[in-house]
């Protein structure tokens, strides 16, 4: 199958508001302790099935600093697009700092890439975090209240998920 196949496919809004609960799923984090946000906090609950992640996935020789995303799609907070071209401070942050976690352990942008999740499963009700930083002027927009982050591309479905922010996951210390 190829990822384009994806595409018809529609993801019920049901089922994305259980993987991700609008009042548990997103959180506004301080990662580097001064008090202040300045980073995502994704937690996905798997509620579909049990999977297991590929012992070695083969993605052929690329390199990952050559790929422009804007190429398979945008990403919207409220409407508004964060600029993940190539290069672009965004991406750049998110790449040097986007951390995966699963039952405790701790996975970089680099060791997702090179397989090192490889052999774990994914269990009913566990839950995998991502953490990554984003630009300031993003962090300051999510405020109390309810927002949109949205995937778009040609080449998979859309993903919108709508969250709120709210005392309990605003500006929180990161604990994992």
């Amino acid at each position: 199958m190829k990822l384009e196949d994806l595409k018809g496919f529609k993801i019920p809004s049901a089922m994305i508001k259980k993987v991700f609960s609008p009042k548990k799923s997103v959180f506004t984090v301080d990662t580097d302790g001064d008090g202040k946000a300045d980073s995502i906090k994704l937690v996905a609950l798997n509620v579909i099935m049990p999977f297991n992640i590929p012992e070695k996935e083969d993605i052929g020789d690329i390199n990952v600093d050559e790929i422009d995303p804007t190429k398979y799609g945008k990403i919207l907070l409220d409407g508004e697009e964060i600029d993940i071209s190539k290069g672009s401070n965004s991406i750049e942050l998110i790449k040097q700092s986007l951390s995966v976690y699963h039952k405790g352990k701790k996975f970089s942008f680099d060791d997702a890439l090179s397989g090192k999740m490889g052999g774990r499963t994914i269990a009913m009700g566990d839950e995998i975090i991502v953490v990554f930083k984003l630009d300031e002027s993003f962090i300051n927009k999510l405020t109390e209240g309810k927002h949109t982050l949205k995937v778009e591309s040609e080449k998979i479905p859309s993903v919108e998920i709508s969250f709120e922010l709210t005392d309990k996951n605003i500006n929180q210390e990161l604990h994992l």
